[in-house]
């Protein structure tokens, strides 16, 4: 599936998800977590990585939602509409969550730079400067991946890292775009007929 596909699905799904009933979030979830499943420990870390993001969401809606207070006599009690509202979002981005690795995170960066770049081409003609933004998106993608390990040093050398990812760079890269096919096109409509199904249904 062409990279720029990829991108495209998971912003639809993206913006779709909110939108959708309880029962349509869990059977996307649970083919989201089976999809995963192939790579647990990806999964674990993933969700690991962001415990303190969907805790953080929970508390948030335990505390301002206004409600019936899940702990009587307790005066700063969060309420119980709060709690229930709070985790149906956490709920709500895990699964977004999950379905960003499974679309774009996955992709080797090239593949995703092809993807971004491929987005931003028709903007060319409005006078965006897609090669310049892809190509140095491309070098903050190396050096994301070839990070340069840390050393305990005083803060007065803090700069010396810097000045070795720069060195760690590329002298070029190469920006090669796929051509779009046929079936990235019907992958897309059809994903776009589905959601929108799901989301009139919610």
């Amino acid at each position: 599936m062409h990279p720029g596909a990829r991108i495209l699905l998971a912003i639809l799904s993206a913006l779709a998800l909110p939108g959708l009933s309880f029962f349509y979030l869990g059977l996307i979830s649970l083919l989201l977590v089976t999809l995963s499943f192939s790579d647990f420990a990806r999964l674990l870390q993933l969700l690991q990585r962001s415990r303190w993001l969907l805790l953080g969401m929970v508390l948030v809606y335990a505390w301002q939602l206004p409600g019936a207070p899940l702990i009587e006599g307790l005066t700063y009690s969060p309420s119980r509409e709060g709690v229930i509202a709070g985790l149906i979002q956490a709920w709500r981005l895990a699964a977004m969550l999950l379905l960003i690795d499974l679309l774009i995170l996955r992709l080797p960066a090239d593949a995703l730079l092809a993807g971004i770049a491929s987005l931003l081409w028709p903007l060319r003609a409005l006078g965006l400067p897609a090669e310049r933004i892809a190509l140095r998106l491309g070098l903050t993608l190396h050096a994301l991946g070839n990070p340069v390990p840390r050393r305990r040093r005083p803060l007065v050398d803090a700069g010396a890292d810097a000045e070795a990812m720069a060195l760690n760079l590329p002298d070029r890269l190469t920006l090669s775009l796929p051509a779009w096919r046929l079936a990235d096109g019907l992958i897309l409509s059809l994903a776009v007929l589905v959601l929108g199904s799901l989301w009139l249904a919610a």
